[in-house]
């Protein structure tokens, strides 16, 4: 209902002089029927009865005491806060969907279906509140993680890495796994240390992905003639750690004592797998000598 405003004017003549004078008479405003109230920086629509309304200021916007409203999801953005998470920590995954009225509406982490390209490296898992637990990594190592939400899609990146609180190499989780400490306490478990006696010590152990505390857990190059091929030798190597992200590079130089850096095989075939085992095979092995070696290295 609203009451406009009044104007009353009053007139008063005599026969021997004349006058004029004019009184005005305001009402105030009351909104209650379903008008707009406004300011400089507010503005409110209210409906009937005062149930509630939208109210707005800048670009917020606040829907009060509506009995229902049919929204759609236009879009959804995912994040990981951390974004850069360690080994041992975790990471909560959240998101914000945009409705086709331009309003936005927070999501937590139980509200999107959430998946990873990388699972389960370096991703072990991610649990019905969106908290991600990374899995063990050697090296810093890039993840991706997907949410779905109202048939809407998005994904954000994210890094696990693995503290070395000690600066060696050696990340902290290897070293507690196997010696039950994150430092090093003693002669045994330092990275130069070679604790059972294989003659590779603990940081290629750490590397390569091997357990330092068995001796049958090698890393192992077999070089042999291909029947049939005398310019040719196979190359088997094991055992791979499958899903680590360790790169092997079979390298091989011609002499040990001119100088010569080891540099990377180009004529091969292969590699193939065969469970945690690799064989490439070198097609021009020609020389009258020739030394392989395979390098492993870390993302």
């Amino acid at each position: 209902m609203k009451i406009n405003n009044l104007k009353l004017t009053l007139f008063v003549t005599s026969a021997l002089c004349s006058t004029a004078f004019a009184a005005n008479v305001s009402t105030s405003t009351i909104d209650g029927g379903g008008l707009r109230t406004s300011s400089a920086n507010y503005t409110m629509d209210n409906s009937v009865g005062g149930i509630g309304g939208i109210s707005s200021a800048a670009a917020d916007t606040a829907k009060n005491g509506y009995i229902g409203q049919l929204t759609e999801v236009v879009s959804v953005v995912v994040t990981a806060q951390p974004n850069s998470v360690g080994v041992a920590s975790t990471s909560q995954l959240s998101g914000t969907a945009t409705l086709d009225d331009n309003t936005v509406a927070s999501l937590s982490g139980s509200d999107v279906a959430w998946s990873s390209p990388n699972e389960p490296y370096p991703v072990a898992s991610i649990n019905g509140t969106g908290v991600l637990s990374p899995a063990d990594v050697y090296a810093p190592t890039p993840a991706v993680v997907d949410g779905y939400y109202l048939g809407s899609t998005n994904n954000t990146s994210l890094e696990v890495f693995a503290p070395d609180s000690i600066g060696d190499g050696i990340a902290d989780w290897w070293r507690q796994q196997y010696f039950g400490d994150a430092t090093p306490t003693n002669d045994s478990d330092c990275a130069t240390c070679d604790f059972d006696g294989t003659g590779q010590n603990n940081f290629f152990k750490f590397v390569a992905g091997l357990n330092p505390t068995n001796p049958s857990s090698v890393f192992v190059l077999k070089i042999t003639p291909v029947t049939g091929q005398p310019g040719h030798k196979m190359l088997t190597y094991s055992p791979i750690a499958v899903g680590s992200g360790q790169v092997y590079t079979v390298q091989f130089r011609t002499n040990l004592t001119g100088g010569a850096a080891y540099v990377a095989l180009a004529s091969v075939s292969g590699p193939t797998t065969n469970g945690t085992q690799a064989t490439v095979i070198d097609t021009q092995a020609t020389q009258t000598q020739k030394f392989y070696r395979v390098d492993i290295s870390l993302p």
